[in-house]
């Protein structure tokens, strides 16, 4: 009897290193299943990241919208693409503009925050160092107008236009770099 619990006891141990090298085996499966999915993801990213966008979307076209003008841009070149170099920097113009305007012989109020793209750092320096005379200049602005003037669209692209040469002016007559691009009305409310 003792001999046959010793081969049970043996037979149960085969058993179980046999059941431990099939788990191991299935571990590696596993982790190569696991590493293969990995980089078949980290794959499609960088594709995704890197095939460039073809600029049709809505986005790119108000860009391309509001962006136009370049000579407003005050490009040394004349050539669009000469200036867009490097990234994009977005300035903020804090804290958000608030006038009041005319409104069909009641006065209204226009709440607008404001946001410049150039692609020169040194115009996020002079922005910030004059703020005061850009702002001054912008609530003048904002205030001069009548509200059929900006309640549309294309009120709101000139009024856009408007602002980049006001900065401009601004910066050109201080002798700061004055090259912005773009300028985004990133909330817009009249009431």
């Amino acid at each position: 009897m003792a001999d046959e619990e010793e081969l049970e006891e043996g037979a149960e141990e085969g058993e179980a290193e046999e059941a431990g090298k099939g788990g191991g085996a299935k571990k590696i499966v596993i982790i190569a299943a696991a590493v293969v999915l990995v980089l078949v993801i980290g794959g499609v990213a960088a594709w995704f990241f890197m095939s460039g966008d073809d600029g049709s979307s809505p986005a790119a076209q108000d860009t391309e919208v509001l962006g136009e003008g370049e000579e407003l841009a005050g490009e040394e070149g004349g050539d669009g693409a000469s200036s867009k170099k490097g990234r994009p920097i977005y300035i903020p113009l804090h804290p958000a503009f608030v006038v009041n305007f005319e409104n069909q012989e009641k006065v209204s109020f226009l709440q607008v925050d404001i946001q410049v793209m150039t692609y020169d750092s040194s115009v996020e320096g002079a922005l910030k160092t004059h703020m005061p005379i850009v702002r001054n200049e912008l609530l003048l602005l904002l205030g001069g107008k009548q509200y059929h003037e900006i309640n549309t669209r294309e009120g709101k692209r000139n009024l856009s236009q408007e602002a980049i040469r006001e900065i401009q002016r601004v910066l050109e007559e201080v002798g700061a770099p004055a090259s912005i691009e773009a300028l985004y009305f990133t909330s817009f409310v009249m009431q």
